[in-house]
């Protein structure tokens, strides 16, 4: 079957020609109180579209922006319940209609893997465009971050990662090599392999490859913590019920990995993702001890939960050794971030103040948010060891950017950009963009960021 949506900001003859009834359209967008305003939507009958198609009639006055549009889209596709070929129809001048289908085709996103009683599944096709191969691509990566972060953890161990990881790249130009423990005690990992003691799974230790012959080449680090119970210094039971979401910066890395390689970007990625599970047991790091990480530096732990800019600091370090042109980070690294910028936002740190422009410049008026927090050096003092080079925590005050600081110590004075997605990478409402659970967050942002330094 077809559906026609009209995209309208007023109602004019040109409407009515689509109907071949102007007395009923008019008495049935005064039963609905339909106005064409933005997210008001109107269902026609077949028997009135001249084309002999069903209708949807949708609002557009009010939107000015991406996200006004992106969540048009999405509002549209949950009022559709029938199995439809889609196409949208609109004279509207500077219509984003991009926007709309990215919002229409995100909207269709559902994790029901666990589920008996499923839902009624529709197919919906749009047709007629232009954006269609674009569109799915972003999804297909977007998507595949939401569903490796609701994974449980139970079954998202090293080894299931690593299988999701070589599905998604199985067709694309991209190398992958997978360390495992002996590698890291023989490259003195110490940061990955002090978390991961206390657990029974093994760490591994992923690195990707994509277009190592290009001339920019950048170096992209994702957290990977499968789980965090906090270790010793243990959560709480409310504070664990989301701790495996604590992987999507590993997930985020491969997703935009994978969407350059399908668009051919002419820019290099390397991305390295530790992985590991911070659980206490008899093996587990304690509060007080020091680990000497992958360039000798020395940190002394005094807080067990505070561990995934441990691990990422080895891998930072690793990477500076290949000396890329710019190192990146993503990782649900603080709570403090979203303290400081509310759950939507992404936090950007940067040694580089004209690389952080360039970031935010990608990303203007886009699906994805983010706003800068400053590297204050001053903050170092809080970081400071009374036995180590430094402590893996600063206290309450400041925590996102005594985190940040901390990473800067193993990125070797290389242009660089952190980050903390630790508020946007999981949604805690059920909207039609962003379902409760993992949003993908940071895949369309590095992305257009990657594209645009070409």
């Amino acid at each position: 079957m077809m559906l026609d949506i009209f995209l309208i900001e007023k109602i004019d003859e040109n409407f009515y020609q689509k109907f071949n009834d102007k007395k009923f359209i008019d008495e049935l967008m005064e039963i609905n109180n339909f106005e064409p305003k933005k997210n008001k939507t109107l269902f026609v009958p077949k028997t009135y579209n001249k084309e002999g198609n069903d209708s949807l009639i949708v609002g557009i006055e009010g939107c000015s922006n991406v996200l006004d549009y992106l969540t048009l889209g999405s509002k549209i596709r949950k009022k559709i319940h029938k199995n439809y070929d889609v196409k949208f129809i609109s004279e509207v001048d500077k219509l984003d209609l991009y926007s709309i289908e990215l919002g229409f085709e995100i909207a269709s996103y559902e994790f029901d893997k666990f589920i008996t009683d499923k839902s009624e599944k529709f197919t919906i096709n749009v047709i007629d465009s232009q954006s269609t191969k674009d569109i799915k691509d972003k999804l297909n990566s977007i998507f595949w971050v939401r569903d490796m972060v609701n994974f449980p953890a139970l079954i998202k161990t090293p080894e299931f990662f690593i299988e999701q990881v070589e599905e998604l790249i199985k067709d694309l130009e991209i190398s992958l090599e997978v360390k495992d423990k002996n590698w890291l005690e023989q490259n003195n990992f110490g940061g990955v392999l002090g978390v991961a003691s206390g657990s029974a799974k093994e760490p591994k230790f992923l690195i990707g490859e994509y277009n190592k012959s290009a001339k920019k080449q950048i170096a992209l680090i994702g957290k990977g913590v499968l789980f965090d119970s906090g270790g010793l210094s243990l959560k709480s039971p409310s504070g664990m019920e989301t701790m495996k979401t604590d992987m999507a910066g590993a997930a985020t890395a491969w997703g935009v990995i994978a969407l350059l390689a399908k668009h051919n970007v002419d820019v290099g990625l390397k991305v390295y993702t530790p992985l590991v599970e911070n659980m206490p047991s008899g093996t587990s790091i304690r509060p007080g001890d020091v680990l000497t990480m992958r360039n000798s530096k020395t940190i002394e732990v005094l807080n067990t939960d505070a561990e995934g800019r441990l691990i990422m600091a080895d891998a930072l370090a690793y990477a500076s050794e290949q000396s890329p042109d710019i190192i990146c980070d993503v990782a649900t690294l603080t709570g403090s971030s979203y303290v400081a910028l509310g759950v939507e936002i992404g936090a950007l740190f940067s040694n580089n103040d004209e690389l952080s422009k360039a970031f935010l410049k990608s990303n203007v008026n886009n699906y994805e948010k983010y706003h800068p927090l400053p590297l204050e050096h001053e903050s170092k003092k809080l970081i400071k060891s009374d036995i180590a080079d430094m402590k893996n925590t600063g206290g309450s005050f400041g925590g996102a950017i005594t985190a940040a600081l901390l990473l800067e110590e193993f990125v070797n004075k290389i242009d660089w950009i952190h980050l903390d997605i630790a508020g946007p990478a999981r949604s805690r409402d059920n909207d039609p963009l962003t379902p409760r659970g993992g949003t993908g967050f940071g895949v369309l942002g590095l992305y257009n960021f990657f594209k645009s330094i070409v």
